[in-house]
């Protein structure tokens, strides 16, 4: 919004000059003058929208947009890998994300009662909450693609009573190591989602209780909060 109002400012601006200069016919001294003053009306405005607080509202407003447009999006994620994973019979998945529709809930509540409409929200535990989410519900489709990689290996495997050669059992014996290699994977990302969890868990609390923000930026769990969050990010996902 500030913005467009500099903007409008500025268009009013050049018309009153033109008119200026020909209501004075020409005078290109008065004309001057009154461009410098027109010029310093102009950049008063983002300063008085900014110090009247409707820069803030604008944030808020932003930042509430934000919040609900994300909310929706990954709650629907959620829900369609969900389905995926409860097909693939994939318990663990599916529990985790319950939990982390429960946990994403949760925030959004947090953010909505605590953050809009105060002068001291922390966007920086806004943003590092919101990065690690999307890298658990990441995580959640990784787990989909290789819970169907697996059930694609299981599908090709032969039966080890019908292995009648050695290039039979050579095939199987690489089948059998790549399906170990995606459940150990499976593995993984399902004990990081639970880090996830519980560093996001743990930081909802502490925003929740916490008096003053500028506390809240000195304590461990949101410190390791960040540090998962900037693992998110250079991880790519």
């Amino acid at each position: 919004m500030i913005k467009r109002y500099s903007l409008i400012a500025l268009i009013i601006s050049f018309i009153f000059i033109a008119v200026f200069y020909w209501w004075f016919q020409g005078d290109l001294v008065l004309t001057g003058l009154y461009a410098l003053l027109s010029a310093l009306a102009v950049f008063s405005v983002p300063l008085v929208y900014r110090f009247a607080g409707f820069s803030l509202a604008d944030d808020m407003l932003w930042l509430r947009e934000r919040e609900t447009r994300e909310h929706a999006e990954l709650t629907q994620r959620i829900i369609q890998l969900k389905s995926e994973l409860e097909s693939l019979n994939l318990a663990e998945g599916s529990r985790q994300a319950n939990v982390l529709t429960g946990i994403i809930d949760d925030y959004h509540a947090v953010v909505e009662t605590r953050f809009f409409g105060k002068k001291n929200s922390p966007l920086t535990y806004l943003g590092a909450a919101r990065t690690v989410q999307k890298h658990a519900v990441q995580n959640l489709a990784d787990m989909v693609a290789i819970g169907h990689s697996m059930s694609g290996i299981s599908r090709n495997q032969r039966d080890p009573a019908m292995i009648s050669n050695t290039r039979q059992q050579n095939r199987l014996d690489k089948q059998t190591g790549l399906y170990d290699e995606q459940e150990k994977r499976l593995s993984e990302l399902r004990e990081e989602n639970n880090q996830l969890f519980d560093a996001l868990t743990e930081t909802a609390v502490e925003v929740a209780n916490i008096r003053s923000f500028s506390q809240f930026d000195r304590t461990d769990t949101f410190a390791r909060l960040l540090a998962l969050a900037q693992v998110a990010s250079d991880s790519g996902k």
